[in-house]
């Protein structure tokens, strides 16, 4: 997981396979990634993801949960279309912003 820093916007870019052995790890370094930027909102681009499970899907849930309470939002961006297939058949894609683009992404933040 990369990351990189515009403006108040965290921009984390998500890679491999989102499953039961790495999401607790990625979740953890989210997690606090958070907690020490804790004015910023947060874009995933997801372009790089090549499988997401049920405890890939449980981050994002999660994410949004923790930056909610705090005021803050989670963009999602760049998906491909069987990570988008996933979040559709969960029911999951009216809970999140979700971009085409991250360029769209950063404009949408940049106007909230």
């Amino acid at each position: 997981m990369e990351s990189k820093k515009i403006d108040t916007t965290i921009i984390l870019y998500l890679k491999g396979r989102l499953d039961a052995y790495l999401s607790k790890t990625v979740e953890k370094e989210i997690n606090e990634l958070i907690n020490i930027e804790t004015s910023c909102n947060f874009i995933f681009n997801l372009k790089d993801v090549e499988y997401l499970s049920s405890s890939g899907l449980r981050i994002f849930v999660s994410t949004i949960r923790i930056l909610k309470e705090s005021k803050r939002v989670l963009v999602l961006c760049s998906m491909n279309r069987a990570v988008h297939n996933i979040f559709r058949i969960v029911e999951l894609l009216d809970m999140f912003n979700i971009f085409d683009t991250e360029k769209e992404a950063i404009d949408f933040l940049r106007k909230k």
